[in-house]
């Protein structure tokens, strides 16, 4: 607040002070005082000379041209302010003068500001009728498009600057620092979801194992389930078969007894036969041999009676097995029943497995919603930022109109004007300020003097210091935007030029050659017991991240503003 008072008595003052050296210009001008001379210096001869010479080209040029000659007429009426010609002039050059401009606005929206040629259009459109018919027709105007230049080299002028490489930074660096961040989030959205799968992939192959256990087992029971029925099929087959055989012997066993009560009526008991044999034996013998030798035939029938006498306790000669009396074909399915029963007892198999796994995730969204949030979080909050950003290079551009309201004038100088007036006074023997003397050369220099007064010098100093700030943090960032694209262009670099394992088999297992029941039982068991191994993970290629390039050519424009 004390600055702020300092600063608005100071104004006062020079209002004061500027008021005091009119009134004293117009008094001295008015007056026909002789004052005494001083002796001239270097500057004021060179005054003298300088104004010596534009009055003799002018007389020279009048002679040529005289007063009423239509090229005097014309300077004259060029010169003379609201004639037509200077009318016309005015007009005509202040037109060509808001078209270029206009250009060089358009140009400036363009390729400084990067504002699309929609906006540019339009700004320059209204920029360009301003101009055109301002400076066309408007002194106001045109006074201030030209003091526009020298306000360039002022102190408002370095603020404007600054205000205009504030605003290259916004649409350069800072917006793609902002785009760089939401491809930075993308990027990490894609590797938490592809996180997210491989969990579950892992999750899915910690399981894997056990479900392919579980799976060969089945398998297993499956292969012997049907090498039982195959076998059962087999056994039935057989059983059948035998049934059938000894249901026939069975209903053949009636007719066995009736051929035997045939050949025991026929051949008798087993002594009746042996008795008739031995009496045929008998007869033939005696028809054999003569009368002599009968006796023999008799003593042998004698030894032969006694020989039957052996078989005599036996009633036929035909008989039936005794096991074939009793069901032949209930005891041989009996038989085969309790076979039967042997085999399905071998062949039974019963698997029960039990595995416990538990596995938690407290989510309420899938990886890919939380992903999707993410993203649309951080672009909703970053495109505001990103308008405003835009429209500030347009709002921002306004600063430039410091240079018309905030002017200020540094009574200092020694300028042409007042050397003007001091050689008048000299001419008319009056006093005069010229030449200073060391202190006055101390306060007061001239406009095109290297050297700077006390008030330049503070006023440069604080502009140093506030220039320094400013680049320091234009350079903080400038920094910002290329050490992200840096650390993005790295990470997705190394990411491509990850070394990639080579894969191995698919699978482990033994090879089963042959052909039949027992070989295919086998292969089935070893092709069951083969546990794949895990799958290809996704590749985290997809999710590196693809960063905006830094405008380098921005980059240099801000530099060349410092």
């Amino acid at each position: 607040m004390a600055y702020f008072t300092s600063l608005w008595k100071a104004r006062i003052i020079e209002k004061c002070k500027r008021e005091y050296e009119d009134e004293k210009i117009n008094s001295i001008l008015a007056s026909n005082t002789k004052i005494p001379r001083k002796t001239t210096s270097v500057m004021q001869t060179w005054r003298i000379y300088r104004r010596d010479t534009k009055t003799r080209i002018t007389g020279k040029l009048r002679k040529l041209f005289p007063e009423g000659s239509s090229v005097s007429n014309f300077y004259y009426y060029l010169q003379t302010d609201k004639a037509f010609p200077n009318f016309v002039l005015k007009s005509v050059g202040g037109f060509l003068g808001g078209i270029v401009l206009t250009y060089l606005c358009f140009m400036f929206f363009v390729f400084q500001l990067s504002i699309s040629l929609i906006h540019a259009t339009i700004m320059s459109s209204v920029i360009g009728v301003l101009l055109t018919l301002g400076l066309a027709f408007s002194y106001r105007i045109r006074c201030l498009v030209f003091l526009l230049i020298p306000q360039l080299f002022s102190r408002v002028g370095r603020y404007t600057i600054t205000c205009y490489a504030l605003v290259l930074i916004l649409t350069g660096p800072a917006t793609n620092t902002f785009k760089n961040l939401e491809v930075l989030s993308e990027s990490m959205a894609c590797s938490q979801e592809q996180i997210k799968t491989n969990v579950i992939q892992i999750n899915e192959s910690m399981k894997k194992p056990f479900d392919a256990m579980k799976d060969s087992i089945k398998l297993m029971v499956e292969t012997i389930n049907r090498l039982t029925s195959t076998v059962n099929e087999i056994i039935f087959k057989i059983s059948v078969l035998t049934t059938s055989i000894s249901d026939v012997i069975q209903s053949s066993i009636s007719w066995l007894n009736s051929v035997g009560d045939i050949c025991n009526q026929k051949f008798g008991t087993p002594y009746d036969y042996c008795m008739k044999a031995v009496n045929r034996g008998v007869m033939n013998c005696r028809k054999t041999f003569s009368e002599d030798l009968s006796w023999l035939c008799t003593a042998s029938s004698a030894s032969a009676k006694s020989a039957c006498l052996t078989v005599k306790p036996y009633n036929s000669i035909c008989f039936i097995a005794d096991y074939s009396t009793t069901s032949f074909a209930a005891t041989m399915k009996r038989k085969l029943k309790v076979f039967t029963d042997r085999i399905n007892k071998m062949f039974f198999i019963k698997v029960e497995i039990q595995h416990t796994y538990t596995f938690t995730s407290n989510v309420s969204d899938s990886a890919s919603q939380v992903a999707a949030g993410i993203v649309t979080e951080i672009r909703k909050r970053a495109d505001p930022l990103l308008t405003w950003l835009s429209w500030s290079s347009c709002v921002t551009s306004l600063f430039l109109l410091l240079i018309i309201f905030r002017s200020r004038f540094d009574n200092r100088y020694v300028t042409q004007e007042l050397r003007e007036l001091d050689l008048k006074r000299y001419l008319e023997g009056r006093e005069t300020i010229l030449p200073l003397n060391r202190r006055e050369q101390a306060k007061y220099i001239n406009v095109t003097s290297f050297r700077l007064v006390t008030t330049e010098k503070l006023y440069l100093t604080r502009s140093m210091i506030f220039m320094t700030i400013t680049t320091f943090k234009l350079l903080v960032h400038i920094v910002a935007d290329y050490s992200l694209y840096w650390v993005l262009m790295t990470i997705r670099r190394h990411g491509r030029s990850q070394t990639i394992l080579p894969p191995g088999p698919s699978d482990a297992g033994v090879h089963i050659s042959g052909h039949g029941i027992v070989a295919d039982f086998i292969r089935s068991i070893f092709n069951s017991l083969t546990i794949p191994l895990v799958p290809k993970m996704p590749s985290p290629v997809t999710c590196l991240p693809n960063p905006y390039t830094p405008d380098l050519q921005r980059y240099s424009q801000i530099g060349n503003q410092f």
